[in-house]
């Protein structure tokens, strides 16, 4: 239950008297985004209705025609000897005026006049058509010994230029805002330099809502609030401030909006690094230090120089080819290749032959190879011109910036021998050649 201690009478305050202070909920900076619904007083919000000609409003109404109003509930249980409807400023905000007569029947749901017209009323709230905004009128309940409980409640708003009010049981939306502070000097600075403090503003919506900034160090006001969006566009707020002691210090901005029906407040926070002056590097700071690193490293081949005997099955010879092993230390990364050529395979004694190009190979890695370093394509046997024995194929290559420390491959062989061969033993040979790609 929402009760709200006030000591004395309800009847003893004044119609139109602003009663000072602050009641109800004080909304924590920053939490508040887009969409979001402030509380208000009443503990009852929809409870409270009102009538015009008879009908009961459930969306908006006429500001200048005459209007009534009643519950749908009683008043709670502890608080039913009078009520009267109370006015406030925004949700949470300051109540200003008694606006209705003051029934006494309250144990059960009861009905009443209002003091004047709505427009007439919202008026001492400072809402009307030129200068829109929103209400809260809530039921307080008294009880005997003057304390009040605010039950049933509702919202009322009035737009620019409108020649009615709109009703709502949830209160207004408030959208979100996002303060950023930022220093100049930023992050450091030195004891008796002067930093500008710089705080801007932004709307979760896309709007630039006008204000004040509060700028604060470790909590301490620096000055007096400063505006911010002045004049209906982004413009942010500033100030200086000069710091004597060393060490790190808090600062923060604390936006409160003109219009907090609308908009929320928020908070920026930044850090500033005080060191002691004369503590910052001396001018000519730093020295520049040089060194010259010279090329180094080689890069070479070994191929495993061993026969590699063919098998053969029908008109086709497989095998393997050695492991050729690829080692680059150069620190100029320049990338490399590494291919091989086939000679014509002579028959041994005789002068019979079988062309180079009827040799292919499959190029396969040994072992992981490094980034950047790939085998070659295959090369299909009998391919005339194109096979081994035109040109040299690649086997393995590194492009420019890889290919650092060892790798490893070798091919699979076959060999397509033309039905036109004599019998006999044969023997070629293969040109391993390798070549940096990069200068």
């Amino acid at each position: 239950m929402n009760v709200k201690w006030k000591w004395g009478t309800a009847g003893r305050l004044r119609r139109g008297a602003v009663v000072l202070g602050v009641v109800g909920l004080a909304a924590t900076a920053g939490l508040l985004t887009a969409g979001s619904a402030l509380a208000g007083q009443g503990s009852e919000p929809g409870d409270l209705q009102l009538l015009q000609g008879g009908t009961v409003l459930t969306t908006s109404g006429s500001l200048t025609a005459t209007t009534t109003w009643q519950t749908t509930t009683a008043c709670p249980s502890g608080f039913q000897t009078s009520a009267q409807i109370e006015e406030f400023t925004a949700p949470g905000g300051a109540m200003v005026s008694l606006i209705s007569n003051t029934p006494t029947a309250v144990t059960v749901p009861f009905s009443g006049i209002l003091d004047s017209t709505p427009g007439a009323l919202l008026a001492f709230a400072g809402v009307s058509a030129t200068s829109p905004g929103t209400v809260e009128w809530a039921v307080g309940c008294a009880n005997a010994s003057g304390a009040i409980s605010y039950a049933q409640s509702i919202f009322l708003s009035v737009a620019s230029g409108a020649t009615t009010f709109t009703l709502s049981s949830t209160g207004p939306v408030v959208t979100g805002t996002t303060t950023t502070l930022t220093t100049s000097p930023s992050g450091t600075t030195t004891t008796g330099t002067q930093v500008t403090l710089s705080a801007s503003v932004t709307a979760a919506d896309g709007t630039t809502p006008a204000g004040t900034v509060q700028f604060e160090v470790g909590g301490t006001d620096i000055g007096t609030p400063v505006a911010v969006n002045t004049g209906g566009t982004a413009a942010p707020a500033t100030t200086t401030d000069t710091f004597t002691t060393a060490g790190t210090e808090a600062l923060s901005a604390v936006f409160t909006p003109t219009n907090t029906a609308t908009y929320a407040s928020s908070t920026g926070t930044a850090s500033l690094s005080v060191q002691q002056s004369g503590t910052l590097p001396a001018i000519g700071s730093p020295v520049p230090i040089t060194v010259t690193v010279a090329a180094t490293g080689t890069l070479s081949v070994t191929v495993v120089n061993t026969s590699v005997p063919l098998t053969l099955s029908g008109s086709t010879a497989t095998g393997t080819l050695g492991t050729v092993t690829v080692n680059d230390s150069r620190n100029t990364f320049p990338g490399w290749s590494v291919s091989g050529q086939e000679a014509d395979f002579a028959e041994s004694g005789g002068t019979a032959s079988i062309p180079g190009d009827d040799l292919g190979w499959v190029p396969a890695a040994v072992g992981t190879l490094g980034s950047g370093v790939t085998v070659g394509p295959t090369v299909a046997p009998g391919t005339d011109p194109g096979g081994l024995g035109d040109t040299g194929a690649v086997l393995i290559s590194a492009t420019p910036g890889n290919g650092f420390g060892q790798n490893e491959a070798n091919a699979g062989l076959t060999l397509d021998i033309p039905s036109t061969t004599p019998p006999g033993s044969y023997a070629g040979s293969m040109t391993v050649t390798y070549l940096s790609v990069g200068p």
